[in-house]
């Protein structure tokens, strides 16, 4: 009888949860996929308007998108599927990227499908427009899906026109951005999807393959997937239903291992602090081997029972960091604990995506934001109205999920992309009562008044851009932002390496940010680029550039380079040349470079400036 009561538990429990519709559900009805086809179709159209001009040039916006393609080059030029090396980087060693071969195969596929029709330059353009459409196409049809399924039809348009409007999470998935962030937003939508679903086993396994994918594609997903599971585990806790966790648990245990052998084999099992490494299958397994334990147990509502699951769940978690401590001890501060100091106050400090939101601008801070504020109060009002326990639960959970997201996010701005995925699911439902709402007035000024009010919570950095635009229009221009790593809108690579590209190979010092696009428009080989692993060439390459000119020589001759390239509009030189005035980035903007330094000349064709520069190394020995 003891057995017996908790699976009866489980089941009272999973079936009121599937009678009871949330509040302001709507009669299920299929979701028609024109309607989301429509929605992206007019949201990638206007992509496309937008960066017209970019995309023939592969003019892309990130130096992690240039050498991502650079990757999938290589790999489709022969070299092997495990082989993550980037040879021309920190030659002859070269340097072993912690990136995933999962981010390569779609834009690897799409350039073999397309290159015996367009060639492989077309073919490679054509990836880079195709493959972030695809990243929103899985997000609109992700959270549309789950709209309907809990609130109906009108409630998953309202979510399509949502992710319409979340600028941060179409800036990771805008043309030319390949790289893995806008996966990792589809990977946690595939999650909450998972979190919601209505047979818990389905749910489990949904919830857990979402977050193994997450988890290959960058190991930045571990806060959110430890969120996840935790947050599942904690409801089993209250309602009995152990079934979701248990799944969950095997499904991200067997997936993170099937994903690490089919994209990583067995050819590197050392333990990295920047991607699954055996530690961390090895933690999931002990947390999947704890869950399972649960499942067959299933504990009753009974006060004991719930302590002693609360302490098989510490268990599972404590197990799990001791797993990771005692087999990587140097991975106690995270991914970039052991980076040099000298590098992580030149470089990684002045990456902004990867710094705190209370560190940027008040403007970008809103924009990053985004939905999330009206995500947590609709949660707030979902539980507020829940008509069952499950429902109250089922948005307790959801809101724990975001809350913990949005921690994330503000300490890495970049995360903050993916709580705005997380928040579109309620945030839709909100605007959906708030549109019932507008309709049921009789009053014209009511009805538009809320109408503001939807765009606002939902576009709430529109009135300061409104605002920004006026006062500068009042002859008040913005004042300029300090300069920060990784753009380089100013640098006409296409035309300003030509030269370079009709060279015989040789190793060329250039500032990190501008290093992928020298890889990707030419055969030579760079000292280093902005990835962490090369962070002793990193290393090099900053201390030349911010020395007295003099004694830059010996850095230089240390990579063995015969040539010095740079953007001079690029923010690293600036940074460079701010940091050290009377250093060898400063000499060189200011255009007077050391007597071991001849300039090269670049052939450009017309007039334009594409403020490439380079000199060649006199004498290096």
């Amino acid at each position: 009888m003891a057995m017996l009561a908790p699976a009866h538990t489980e089941r009272v429990s999973s079936a009121a949860e599937a009678a009871a519709p949330p509040p302001g559900a709507m009669p299920a009805a299929p979701l028609r996929w024109w309607m989301v086809l429509g929605i992206w179709a007019l949201i990638v159209g206007l992509q496309l308007l937008i960066f017209a001009r970019d995309i023939p040039a592969l003019r892309m916006g990130d130096p992690d998108d240039v050498l991502r393609l650079v990757q999938v080059r290589d790999l489709l030029a022969g070299q092997g599927w495990f082989d993550l090396h980037q040879y021309r980087i920190m030659a002859p060693e070269g340097v072993l990227m912690h990136w995933s071969r999962l981010v390569d195969l779609p834009i690897a596929a799409t350039i073999v499908a397309l290159r015996p029709l367009l060639g492989t330059a077309n073919a490679e353009i054509a990836a880079a427009v195709i493959v972030p459409a695809l990243t929103v196409l899985c997000t609109l049809a992700l959270a549309m899906h789950a709209a309907n399924r809990l609130f109906g039809r009108d409630t998953a348009v309202a979510a399509g026109i949502i992710v319409g409007l979340s600028g941060i999470v179409l800036h990771q998935m805008q043309p030319l951005r390949i790289d893995h962030h806008g996966w990792q937003i589809v990977s946690a939508l595939g999650a909450v999807v998972g979190l919601h679903a209505r047979d818990p086993r389905r749910g489990g396994w949904v919830l857990g393959l979402a977050l193994a994918a997450g988890l290959t594609v960058s190991l930045e997903g571990l806060p959110l997937t430890a969120l996840f599971i935790g947050v599942v585990g904690l409801r089993a806790v209250i309602d009995g239903q152990w079934q979701r966790p248990g799944h969950a648990a095997a499904a991200l245990a067997l997936g993170t291992a099937g994903l690490f052998l089919a994209c990583r084999g067995l050819g590197d099992l050392v333990e990295h602090c920047d991607a699954v490494s055996p530690m961390h299958m090895a933690a999931l397994g002990w947390v999947a081997l704890c869950g399972a334990g649960l499942t067959q147990w299933r504990p009753s509502r009974r006060p004991s029972s719930r302590l002693l699951a609360l302490a098989v769940l510490a268990l599972a978690a404590g197990g799990a960091a001791a797993i990771v401590a005692l087999a990587a001890p140097q991975c106690a501060n995270g991914a970039f604990g052991g980076i040099d100091p000298y590098v992580k106050s030149h470089w990684l400090d002045n990456v902004r995506e990867g710094r705190p939101i209370w560190e940027t601008t008040l403007h970008n801070a809103i924009a990053l934001i985004g939905a999330v504020p009206l995500g947590l109060w609709a949660c707030w009002r979902l539980i507020q109205s829940a008509p069952s326990l499950p429902e109250r639960l089922r948005w307790m959970q959801h809101a724990l999920v975001l809350l913990g997201a949005v921690a994330v996010g503000a300490m890495v701005s970049r995360a903050m992309a993916t709580a705005v995925g997380v928040a579109i699911l309620p945030a839709a439902w909100q605007v959906r009562q708030w549109r019932l709402a507008a309709v049921a007035q009789t009053s014209s000024a009511r009805r538009m008044g809320i109408n503001v009010l939807m765009l606002l919570a939902v576009l709430p950095i529109l009135p300061v851009a409104l605002g920004e635009t006026a006062w500068a229009k009042l002859g008040h221009p913005p004042a300029d932002r300090d300069p920060a790593m990784g753009s380089l809108r100013g640098c006409d690579f296409r035309r300003g390496l030509g030269t370079l590209a009709a060279m015989p190979a040789t190793d060329i010092f250039a500032p990190v940010d501008i290093g992928p696009d020298i890889l990707l428009r030419t055969h030579q080989r760079v000292v280093a680029t902005g990835h962490h692993r090369a962070a002793a060439a990193i290393s090099d390459v900053m201390h030349a550039f911010l020395a007295d000119p003099e004694a830059a020589r010996a850095y230089v001759r240390k990579r063995h380079a015969t040539l010095v390239v740079v953007c001079t509009t690029a923010p690293e030189m600036r940074i460079y040349s701010r940091q050290a005035p009377h250093g060898l980035a400063a000499a060189l903007l200011a255009g007077t470079p050391p007597a071991w330094l001849r300039p090269f000349p670049l052939a450009s064709a017309g007039q334009e400036q594409t403020h490439i520069a380079a000199w060649q190394v006199v004498d290096p020995r």
